[in-house]
């Protein structure tokens, strides 16, 4: 059982250095920010007469190309990523419910562990490990994500940089989501991208204030959603900077090795004057796009932040859940 400690934030204020992704497309106003969607594309290298684009995206990863992708940190950088100009709460706290498997039950892996599991935090089936390719540089990346409550029930969270480059960059492409992966075992199979979503302040400015995306996937090969299969986080908007939660992720650079998932608990708080919040984990590259859960039960929670940024003290960043992250998240809840 591999587990990093439980931590307990500071309110230390460190300068960050961020983690990023890709271009252009046609946006739609969303409350008080817009976001694009575009279908989600395979890269000619997996290209297959006769298969779907689903097919060909998860065909694409062999075990040699999952194990030697790198970490989407180094692209932040690339990227030319920015602060905004700040969030902060714009309404009432909002909350959407998590939703239960109904196909097969959520694995609990921390009772698999043996003897006192009391120090332990359960993996989560709603959790993953995410791969792509970027056009860019013809390289392949890995993030983390977490499969979100909705209409579809095939939606899954992630950072922004996790689909698209930022400014000057490219849509990712053979995108797959794989929950609760163990060391190259796949449980729950692999979820391919079929739509992206990205707010344009990360597309066009690499606004660090908006490092949130949305991804639809396909249904699996037998037809069923993926919140069905390993249930969905509920999602909660303009709660306070200062909330108890617990990370789940990927991490992938040393001291980690991304082959299995990780926690951290704490309670966030609110980096100096910046509008994010934060918590002092430690995570590495391979944790961007990990979900931050309000009320995590060891099956699910509710998605309070996703994993943006990190700095050589230790201390990872999300953006903060303002109206317009529940105005997105409404805009392709019912996508299909």
């Amino acid at each position: 059982m591999r587990r990093v400690a439980t931590v307990t934030a500071s309110a230390a204020l460190v300068a960050a250095t961020v983690l990023v992704g890709t271009g252009p497309a046609q946006a739609a106003p969303v409350g008080g920010a817009s976001a694009t969607t575009v279908a989600a594309t395979t890269s000619t290298t997996a290209a297959r007469s006769g298969l779907t684009a689903a097919q060909q995206a998860s065909d694409y990863w062999t075990k040699e190309r999952m194990r030697t992708a790198i970490s989407a940190d180094v692209l932040v950088k690339k990227a030319g990523a920015v602060a905004g100009k700040g969030l902060k709460p714009t309404g009432p706290a909002r909350s959407v419910p998590p939703a239960a498997p109904t196909v097969t039950a959520a694995s609990s892996v921390a009772s698999q562990a043996g003897g006192d599991i009391s120090a332990y935090v359960a993996a989560s089936a709603t959790v993953g490990k995410v791969f792509f390719y970027n056009p860019v540089d013809g390289k392949n990346y890995v993030c983390s994500a977490g499969a979100v409550n909705s209409t579809s029930k095939l939606l899954v969270m992630s950072a922004g940089h996790c689909v698209h480059g930022g400014r000057g960059g490219q849509w990712m492409q053979n995108w797959i989501f794989v929950p609760l992966y163990n060391y190259g075992a796949e449980p729950y199979g692999r979820w391919s991208a079929k739509y992206l979503t990205a707010f344009n302040a990360w597309i066009n400015d690499s606004n660090l204030d908006r490092d949130v995306s949305y991804i639809t996937v396909y249904p699996n090969a037998s037809g069923q959603q993926l919140v069905n299969v390993v249930g969905g986080n509920g999602l909660s908007v303009n709660y306070s900077y200062t909330q108890a939660v617990t990370i789940l992720a990927y991490p992938a650079a040393p001291p980690y090795d991304g082959g299995w998932q990780q926690y951290c608990q704490g309670t966030t708080y609110r980096p100096g004057s910046e509008n994010k919040i934060a918590l002092n984990c430690g995570f590495t590259g391979g944790s961007s796009g990990s979900v931050w859960l309000r009320l995590y039960n060891d099956v699910y929670g509710y998605v309070n932040g996703i994993m943006s940024t990190l700095n050589s003290a230790g201390v990872n960043k999300s953006s903060y859940f303002d109206t317009a992250v529940m105005d997105v998240y409404n805009s392709v809840a019912a996508r299909v």
